[in-house]
């Protein structure tokens, strides 16, 4: 079922039971409420206008660059004031100085981005058995730097595990430089536009040859092929400057804020980046709305039923 069934199974995980729990797609947050000179969490405002009152509080996994947008002038100030020790990096001695909550989101530094490369092959005279779900391609080799600009290249083949993810006769594969993309190239470029779809399939060389690698013949078999770009990720994901995520050394250590019943998540968060991280700073923040007999009672739960 591919990563599908993986989101089936969480959108399940949060909708199951009586407690009226919904996933809402296509809604796009304009702020989060706040009340008391934005002392308390107390919901949300959609874009359409519309208004979610929280039962409990509100975990915000949106990109820790996004959050100041979020918050109105009040929660901000709250934000400023929670002060975080922090090392000098202009000075050479590393004084502690202090930097506020919601400058250290601002000024967290952004990894680099991605470049896609989708396809849909021929699977015709290939033995998928012989072949594997995964490889790594250094397209400069491993003297030079492996996090270097479209170097580490990462090839996924997941039919060889489910042929189910294609019709039959075909499979797809997924070549990508993940967080080793620029974003600067592409800045300032409009999306459809000649330069934005020549700079896509110049960039894209790189994927190409590294799936030829394994594939000699890919461009032949090939049926469809579509790039993806930092663009892409900007603004299908709603990432700033389609940033993986934020370097380990800026990572906040946990989502707690002064803002009673605000918890944050998400890649800005300790552990960072990467599902099974974010994951386990996704199940931390819920953990905080839950208290500790809450907890207790839904482990016997889980345990009645052999779940865990």
């Amino acid at each position: 079922g591919g990563l599908g069934a993986v989101i089936d199974s969480l959108v399940k995980g949060v909708e199951q039971g009586d407690k009226g729990s919904k996933v809402n797609l296509r809604r796009s947050v304009q702020s989060i409420d706040t009340t008391g000179g934005g002392l308390k969490a107390v919901g949300l405002t959609l874009r359409n206008g519309k208004k979610i009152k929280a039962r409990d509080g509100v975990i915000c996994n949106a990109p820790i660059w996004s959050l100041r947008n979020l918050l109105d002038p009040d929660a901000q100030k709250q934000l400023n004031n929670a002060q975080f020790p922090i090392a000098d990096k202009e000075t050479e001695n590393g004084d502690d100085s202090e930097k506020s909550l919601l400058k250290k989101c601002d000024t967290a530094e952004m990894t680099r981005s991605f470049l896609h490369l989708h396809l849909a092959l021929d699977a015709s005279g290939l033995d998928l058995d012989a072949l594997e779900p995964h490889y790594t391609v250094m397209d400069q080799g491993l003297c030079n730097d492996p996090c270097g600009e479209l170097n580490m290249i990462a090839v996924s083949n997941p039919c060889v595990i489910d042929r189910d993810l294609a019709p039959e006769g075909y499979i797809v594969v997924h070549a990508y430089g993940a967080g080793n993309e620029p974003y600067d190239v592409w800045e300032g470029l409009k999306r459809g536009s000649s330069e934005y779809e020549k700079l896509k399939e110049s960039r894209a060389q790189v994927l190409w040859k590294a799936v030829e690698s394994i594939f000699p013949d890919v461009r032949d078999r090939a049926v469809l092929s579509l790039v993806g770009s930092p663009i892409t990720h900007e603004r299908f994901l709603r990432r700033p400057k389609g940033t993986y995520g934020a370097a380990t050394e800026d990572l906040l250590k946990d989502g707690s804020t002064p803002i009673e019943n605000l918890i944050l998540c998400g890649d800005g968060i300790f552990p960072g980046i990467g599902v099974p991280a974010v994951a386990v700073n996704g199940a931390s923040a819920a953990n905080a709305m839950v208290g500790v007999m809450e907890q207790w009672k839904c482990m016997d739960e889980l345990k009645k039923k052999k779940l865990i």
